[in-house]
This record gives C-alpha cells, sequence and structure tokens, in this order.
C-alpha cells in the first residue's frame, strides 16, 4: 500500500522551528492515518520520504519534537512517524548520542505491541525523562 511522501523540508522546517508542530500536525494527518491503518490491517507498513540535503538533528530539534509530544501538540503516533522518517532516511544524522537516544524514544512504539493497545505513547512522565537527555 502506497502512502504520501513524508517531505524532508517538513521535517527540516519543524525540526528547525520555522514549522510550527500544530501546521506538521495538520501537514501530515492522512499520511499518518493511512500508515496507522495499514498497521493494523497488514501488521507492516511503509514509509516514503522524499530526497533533501544532509540534515543534522540537533538538540534543540529533539527537543522540539519530544517536547510537542509531551505538550500534546503532536500525537505520539504523528512524532511516532516523524522519527520512523528521520531514523529510516540517510538524509538525516544526529548531532551527538543523546539525540539519537531521543529520535529513538520517539520512534520506538514497541509498548504498544507490548500492551496490546493501538493508541498506547509513552507516558509524560517517560517522555519528560526523554527530554532531560537532551539537557
Amino acid at each position: 500500500m502506497q502512502f504520501g511522501r513524508m517531505q524532508h523540508s517538513s521535517i527540516v522546517g519543524f525540526l528547525s522551528g520555522t514549522v510550527s508542530p500544530e501546521i506538521l500536525a495538520a501537514e501530515i494527518a492522512a499520511e499518518v492515518a493511512a500508515f496507522r491503518a495499514s498497521l493494523k490491517a497488514t501488521a507492516s507498513g511503509h514509509i516514503v520520504i522524499s530526497d533533501g540535503p544532509l540534515y543534522l538533528v540537533t538538540r534543540d530539534g529533539a527537543r522540539r519534537l519530544l517536547e510537542a509530544v509531551a505538550n500534546g501538540q503532536l500525537t505520539f503516533d504523528a512524532a511516532n512517524y516523524v522519527a520512523d522518517c528521520i531514523v529510516m532516511n540517510d538524509d538525516f544524522d544526529f548531532a551527538d548520542e543523546a539525540v539519537r537516544a531521543a529520535i529513538y524514544f520517539v520512534e520506538d512504539d514497541s509498548g504498544r505491541f507490548v500492551a496490546g493497545e493501538d493508541d498506547w505513547s509513552p507516558t509524560r512522565d517517560e517522555t519528560l525523562a526523554a527530554l532531560a537527555w537532551l539537557d
């Protein structure tokens, strides 16, 4: 199943602070919903992201992603999708291991399978603890 294509520039805009969490959420809502529906129906998903120049994900960018989840500006599903795109695309790199750990925290949705709950997400306290890795 083919979905829309996540735009490299949308992720960069969000991580750099020029695109708000709310605008990003609206832009990718249909794509995230289709991806989640495919995962539920087939237990697999397919992500397509446009190419772009190499972008270094910094502590500030990772902090924006985790804060958007902690503050309810992005659903966990949307943030998880963004993190999947970052991890799976060669056009993103991490400034350091703390950034890598923070992005992988958001990318890891294995809790939904362990809990057997499709709407699972990390708790706010868990997200805040991951944010502390960036201090």
